[in-house]
């Protein structure tokens, strides 16, 4: 059973992973950064580690923010499986920016896997009935449907310290998309038998 607790204590800890690793400097950043040159020379840890590093400080905390808003909406998430769900939907934003989207040759940032917990979380609640859940998830597809078509804005950029890459956000979304949707129908299939 997932206790608040123990709910907070998942998305403290992963949060303080990715304190930890900002307070490494820049040296963390670019061995652990996607890099399609490195990739391409055999480092595919990057595929995964590249979620955890960040431009900044801001940005950092900005999606520090993110998973302790994720944590608060969606808590049953935040049990011991949430890391595989990280590692899962880090490993498939890594493969989707590698195999398509060519144009990307360097990536940091947790925000394309926030945006597939977040989805992850909130559509069962949202189908349930939770008008919290369903707004919430309303305004994420809005936000990034804005992003995506009107490109990010030059002020949230210049705030987190780089470009946003935006298609990281619509593949970490629909990874979560497809994990709830799966979700539901085995729970369906299971008390079908």
């Amino acid at each position: 059973m997932n206790t608040p607790r123990r709910a907070w204590f998942h998305a403290l800890a992963f949060a303080a992973v990715l304190f930890l690793l900002q307070a490494g400097g820049d040296g963390v950043r670019t061995a652990l950064r996607f890099s399609r040159q490195a990739l391409g020379q055999g480092e595919w840890w990057r595929l995964l580690s590249g979620h955890v590093v960040h431009l900044g400080w801001t940005h950092t905390l900005l999606n520090i923010a993110g998973v302790l808003l994720c944590c608060a909406l969606a808590p049953w998430l935040f049990n011991s499986r949430v890391w595989f769900r990280i590692v899962a939907l880090a490993l498939g934003v890594g493969m989707l920016l590698w195999w398509l989207s060519p144009g990307v040759s360097l990536y940091v940032g947790f925000s394309g896997v926030l945006y597939g917990l977040l989805v992850l979380g909130l559509l069962p609640q949202a189908r349930h009935g939770d008008g919290l859940s369903a707004l919430a998830l309303l305004a994420t597809v809005l936000w990034m449907a804005w992003q995506w078509l009107a490109g990010p804005s030059s002020a949230e950029e210049k705030l987190i310290g780089g470009h946003i890459i935006g298609i990281a956000h619509i593949y970490g979304f629909t990874l979560g998309l497809i994990g709830a949707v799966s979700a539901l129908m085995w729970r369906r299939r299971v008390e079908s038998h």
